[in-house]
């Protein structure tokens, strides 16, 4: 080869100016590509939901608090586009729905609760979250979602946790994979090539072995983390190449891919906070021409371009790039990819979330302030928007790893589930940017997802399921289609304290706004006529979530496997907690149906307005036809059976001709009284509830106080200083409780704190 050159070409920076000098070809075609890949996505700019619960575990008849942050996922800010979050609860073994309610979205973000009934089996859920920028029609659509357990009673949760210890030395025989850097062997150059090994249920598996050279060993290797390695070869043609993996996995050989022969592959030598440094290989004849592009979640930030005979030396300057993970595609001299693989830009940027906890330790019902402090990995302190829980660490599920940097840094950028995604975020391992590497090495060929071909596919997909407002249509039934029946309709609760006018369009249609759905819980719409002589509808967002089923599609991280031996006797220990008794089955001799205060007039009008019985002391609808009272529910009356009735008094009247009744009003479902009234309804947004906190500073109970959930704080927002305080107050529940701290900051970049407190018996 050639004695290796360097090039620093920085072609095309997003935002910025060029600031090298090549040819007009060249730039002319870096102009467009950048151009080109800018605006299309643009037109795909999609958030996601991701969703923090108080606790990972929960009894029936407890309340699950919840946040969610809407977050643009080409910049990491928080998304403005979205002001209605469509929040189910899926029962996973089924897929069934059991709760659905739609809570506002300001500023790109939401809280709010949901009561779990004590009619909910016990077993695995989904906690669903959609809105209109995170779902929309594409070909591949998950879900934001959180898995959370539902159990009937604590003492339940010991015989949970030993069914879900795994036992991987049964978890043969193994998936092993190779995955040549960026996506081609070439032949002739030193390729680094990853491998990964998991279970059959995809457990990582922990392996070693050698590579052969036909019946040579020319070097070994073994796996680095979470069973992913790397090792060399240089394949020379006419050779075959295979892998032989060691005890317990030993069997037949595994080949390498067949090298190409010609073609341009690349190496990422170096990979620091402000560069990228590259070594393009070429094995055609002659110089090839060639584009390397650098792209974040769709947005192309750095393009270079060169010449390269044999070998050559590429740095990128990364100060406008944006971090988090990254694309590297090399395009030949016709723009067309030939190679790629995926990096983590500026690793060691995060936001720094630091508490400090007044006490380790804490009797009961003492006081507790924790000091928090964001900075960002220059130690300045930032602005930050946080979210804080501290549960009792029995309702820990230990496997869950999920945090808001693994679902936005990790989750959402790459295919197929990740076991332990927070060890790549944990700066305690210090090997974290290594394995982060090999994780990325092991996704293979990404089929460049935003190439000008995939991203003017999604422009066919990109209509909302769902939509920030929801649609109706008035339509009169007597007049003329082309006829506007009426200009408004009216909004109200079930309360009827608050109504809205909205505007019917010339169409006869109208559109609720997240305004309109702060109305109530239920906001009912009523036209102004005849019920007879109009239909009124709503588009009902759920149905539309309904029929696509997207929960069927979720897409979940890998969990840790290990439990630690020192957390496994607090799980058993129910000292200081209360235990729900064995459900006391009552049966009940009258039936109770809940209905709002809207529904419950509407039925008693129903019974009055539209019952035409009458009772006539204990006659009811008498045959001579007097009568001018109401008949009262559950009352026993006459009623004439026989033929001729009489039509005057006196009559005779005997078994014969006659029977006893039990009066009972005529009963008519929710759906029947609206449209006997000429009304509708939609979702409005669910009604918020504060957190319930003691103070025992200021007043004492003698009630027992078994609170799990100490603190669940969704809106704390760091001052100019980084700094914010909290305090709360611990329970007659004496534990180890656990402290989680996260949230995003001003510029887009997630931090996660972690912490106990012991509270003494």
């Amino acid at each position: 080869m050639n004695k290796q050159q360097i090039i620093f070409l920085v072609i095309w920076l997003l935002n910025t100016c060029p600031i090298a000098v090549f040819g007009q070809t060249s730039r002319g075609t870096i102009d467009s590509l950048a151009s080109v890949l800018e605006k299309l996505g643009n037109k795909n700019i999609e958030s996601s939901i991701y969703l923090r619960t108080d606790k990972n575990i929960y009894e029936t008849t407890e309340n699950l608090w919840f946040k969610a942050y809407s977050v643009d996922l080409k910049h990491f800010q928080l998304s403005a586009q979205d002001h209605s979050l469509y929040v189910q609860l899926v029962q996973s073994k089924n897929d069934s729905v059991v709760w659905e309610e739609v809570y506002p979205i300001k500023e790109g973000l939401a809280s709010g609760h949901i009561y779990l009934d004590n009619a909910l089996e016990q077993g695995h859920y989904w906690l669903c979250a959609y809105s209109s920028s995170s779902v929309k029609n594409k070909k591949e659509q998950f879900v934001d979602a959180r898995r959370i357990k539902i159990i009937e009673n604590l003492k339940q949760l010991d015989v949970h946790r030993k069914e879900q210890h795994p036992d991987s030395t049964q978890d043969v025989p193994l998936k092993f994979d190779l995955f040549p850097e960026s996506g081609i062997l070439l032949a002739g150059v030193r390729n680094k090539i990853a491998f990964k090994a998991s279970s059959k249920n995809g457990h990582p598996l922990e392996i070693s072995g050698r590579l052969f050279e036909n019946e040579k060993e020319i070097a070994v290797f073994k796996s680095i983390h979470d069973g992913m390695g790397y090792f060399y070869s240089q394949p020379e043609s006419g050779k075959t190449y295979a892998v032989q993996l060691d005890q317990p996995y030993q069997g037949k050989a595994i080949s390498l891919p067949k090298a190409a022969e010609v073609g341009m592959a690349f190496s990422l030598l170096d990979n620091t906070d402000d560069t990228l440094t590259l070594k393009v290989f070429n094995r055609s004849e002659g110089s090839q021409s060639f584009f390397i592009q650098v792209q974040t979640r769709g947005i192309p930030s750095v393009i270079a371009s060169g010449e390269v005979k044999d070998s050559i030396l590429v740095k990128l300057p990364l100060i406008e790039v944006p971090y988090g993970i990254s694309e590297i595609t090399l395009m030949n001299g016709s723009a067309v990819p030939v190679a790629e693989r995926l990096v983590y830009i500026k690793p060691n940027k995060k936001m720094m979330i630091t508490t400090e906890v007044s006490k380790s330790q804490a009797n009961k019902r003492e006081k507790i302030k924790i000091k928090i402090n964001a900075r960002d990995q220059y130690g300045k302190p930032v602005v930050a928007h946080l979210g804080a829980t501290v549960y009792d660490r029995i309702y820990n599920e230990p496997t869950d790893g999920v945090d808001i940097q693994t679902h936005y840094l990790v989750s959402n950028q790459i295919r197929g589930r990740v076991h332990n995604p927070s060890y790549y975020f944990d700066t305690s391992n210090n090997n974290r940017n290594t394995a982060m590497d090999l994780l990325l090495l092991t996704q293979g060929w990404r089929s460049y997802v935003w190439s000008q071909e995939a991203l003017r596919e999604m422009l066919a997909y990109d209509e909302p399921i769902i939509a920030n407002t929801v649609s109706g249509k008035l339509v009169s039934k007597k007049r003329k289609k082309s006829d506007n029946p009426q200009q408004a309709a009216m909004l109200f609760n079930a309360e009827q304290n608050v109504n809205q006018l909205v505007e019917v369009g010339g169409t006869y249609t109208f559109e609720i706004s997240p305004e309109h759905m702060h109305i109530g819980k239920d906001v009912y719409i009523k036209h102004f006529g005849q019920p007879a002589d109009y239909e009124l509808t709503v588009v009902d967002p759920f149905k539309k979530l309904h029929d696509a089923q997207f929960w069927k599609k979720i897409q979940y991280p890998f969990l840790t496997e290990s439990f630690k031996k020192e957390d496994e006797s607090p799980y058993v220990n129910l000292s200081g907690r209360s235990i729900k008794l064995e459900e006391v089955v009552i049966s009940a001799k009258k039936e109770n149906i809940f209905r709002d205060k809207y529904i419950g007039s509407l039925d008693s009008l129903a019974k009055y307005q539209n019952n035409t019985d009458r009772a006539h002391g204990s006659w009811l609808n008498c045959p001579a036809g007097d009568g001018d009272e109401m008949p009262i529910e559950g009352k026993t009356y006459i009623v004439w059976t026989g033929p001729n009735p009489p039509t005057s008094h006196p009559f005779y009247f005997n078994s014969s001709n006659t029977k006893k009744i039990v009066y009972r009003y005529p009963k008519y479902t929710e759906e029947e009284l609206m449209k006997m009234n000429g009304v509708t309804r939609t979702k409005g947004y669910y009604p918020e509830k504060e957190f319930y906190q003691p103070d025992y500073e200021t007043a004492h109970t003698p009630s027992p106080d078994f609170r799990n959930t100490l603190l669940w704080a969704p809106n704390i927002i760091t001052d100019k200083n980084g700094s914010a305080t909290i305090e709360f107050f611990t329970s007659d529940i004496n534990s180890v409780f656990l402290g989680i701290i996260e949230g995003i900051d001003a510029n887009g970049i997630f931090g996660k704190s972690a912490f106990q407190l012991r509270v003494n018996p």
